[in-house]
């Protein structure tokens, strides 16, 4: 599920043109303790944006965006307690905005505070009947707490919000299939495949639920080999390709099939399963190896199950240290993490994201990596990517995770604002303007878009836009833009 991210904000060239407007002033107003806050997050230095947006707080304590964009700041840091703070402040002083409501849910989610969660998106839906971030959470807040009916319900209203979303619609499928609706659930993937035709997981589903019926058998077969030709690194799809096979009584194929899942991911059931294939057909000697194998299989799983239960407890202390901002002790424990549980991109994610905070680029860019590589659908990951190869003065490489993150999530404005933001870099002002621009539409009450926006427009010389660009961002920032 797609979580709710901080937007990075650029330097450079508008530094000066910003703080132009400010000059003269003994102290620093409140419009130039904010922008240097967004200058410090755009370079990384997050302790000093966390302290400008502080002192804008002291400065406007009023403010209610203030508040959030701390939140959202310390949030991004691993801060909850004091990012619910902060949240808890701005809806003090504006107890209409979902966005605020969104950012709670999204705090006591991850402080796996269920109730809480629930309500606050409940809240979001209520004041933005359109916000899909807030359906979206409650559908992963239902699936992991196991109340499917809910789930399917809240991806379904997501659905009518964006039917374009192949992932989501693929969640919808899966939580159909939980709870045993298959003819619903075999729709749902029929529709992913029709329009998304290079969805592997969706053909697997999809071969799945044709396999449970007599009269489509013919189609699993068909939609096996499509989910295999597109990921022939799954193997339970082999697996299940196998046991298919195997029912329609191509003994040869089945063996095949089966015997390639077992290699590929040390499955014990299509072990077990060839196994017994092999000795009614007659192969006791073979059949013997693949039967010892099982039984060698089912002792490493028990201790992966011990390991798995260390490498829980290792992140949850990861994530303590890293809310102290004890940022050493945290990259011990996730590297427990990962040597437990090697394919956890959670855990390489939050190794990327320490080595980052200790400026320490070139190991957070190959975690990352690795995080991408588990991951590939998490549009979180190539982002991050992007920041820190941009970081190290990639621009070509930033520019093109970034699009492999808008190509994952395409409606998020802090997204293509980031791609504004190495375009800028690149000197391309005019495909810069197009990015922020759409970055607006997608949130229009963004004060940092705006600010983008009007250096853009003074780099190819539209003075008169970039003035309203500056004028809107000056008025968002007072607070008298309202969504």
């Amino acid at each position: 599920m797609r979580q709710l991210r901080r937007s990075v904000v650029p330097v450079g060239l508008w530094l000066s043109f910003a703080l132009a407007l400010f000059a003269g002033q003994e102290k620093p107003s409140f419009e130039e303790a904010v922008t240097r806050a967004l200058v410090a997050e755009r370079e990384g230095r997050l302790e000093d944006a966390t302290a400008g947006f502080k002192q804008a707080a002291r400065l406007r304590p009023e403010h209610p965006r203030v508040h959030y964009s701390l939140a959202l700041l310390l949030l991004q840091q691993g801060l909850m307690t004091e990012s619910l703070t902060e949240v808890e402040r701005a809806l003090v002083l504006d107890p209409q905005q979902p966005l605020f409501f969104l950012l709670r849910g999204t705090i006591f989610h991850n402080l796996k505070n269920a109730s809480e969660a629930e309500g606050a998106y409940q809240k979001a839906i209520e004041l933005d009947p359109a916000s899909g971030e807030a359906y979206l959470g409650l559908a992963e807040l239902y699936i992991s707490g196991e109340k499917l009916e809910k789930a399917a319900s809240a991806l379904s209203s997501y659905l009518e919000l964006y039917p374009d979303d192949g992932q989501a619609r693929y969640y919808l499928g899966g939580v159909l299939n939980d709870q045993g609706k298959d003819e619903e659930a075999l729709a749902v993937f029929e529709r992913i495949c029709r329009e998304k035709p290079d969805y592997a997981r969706a053909w697997f589903y999809k071969a799945r639920l044709e396999a449970k019926q007599s009269q489509t058998t013919e189609e699993a077969l068909v939609s096996f080999q499509k989910s295999i030709e597109l990921d022939s690194s799954y193997p339970y799809a082999y697996f299940e390709y196998g046991t298919l096979l195997r029912k329609l009584g191509r003994t040869d194929d089945a063996i095949e099939a089966l015997r390639k899942a077992s290699e590929l991911g040390e499955l014990s059931e299509a072990t077990y399963a060839l196994g017994n294939l092999l000795s009614r057909e007659g192969r006791s000697e073979e059949a013997r190896g693949y039967l010892e194998q099982f039984k060698s299989q089912r002792d490493q799983e028990a201790r992966q199950k011990g390991m798995q239960r260390r490498a829980m407890a290792a992140f949850g202390a990861g994530r303590e240290f890293l809310e102290q901002n004890r940022l050493e002790e945290a990259v011990e424990a996730f590297l427990e993490m990962t040597e437990l549980l090697p394919s956890s991109h959670q855990g390489y994610a939050f190794l990327a994201k320490c080595y980052a905070s200790l400026n320490q680029v070139n190991v957070a860019i190959a975690y990352i990596r690795r995080a991408v590589e588990l991951s590939p659908g998490t549009s979180e990951y190539p982002y991050l990517l992007s920041v820190f190869l941009r970081k190290r003065g990639d621009l070509p490489g930033a520019l093109a995770e970034i699009h492999r993150a808008i190509v994952l999530d395409s409606r998020n404005g802090w997204l293509r604002n980031a791609k504004g933001v190495i375009l800028s870099d690149l000197g391309d002002a005019e495909s810069a303007v197009a990015a922020y621009e759409k970055a607006l539409e997608l949130d229009p009450d963004n004060p940092s878009y705006s600010l983008n926006l009007a250096v853009a427009y003074e780099k190819l010389g539209r003075s008169e836009a970039s003035a309203q660009a500056m004028e809107r961002y000056r008025k968002l920032l007072a607070g008298s833009v309202r969504p």
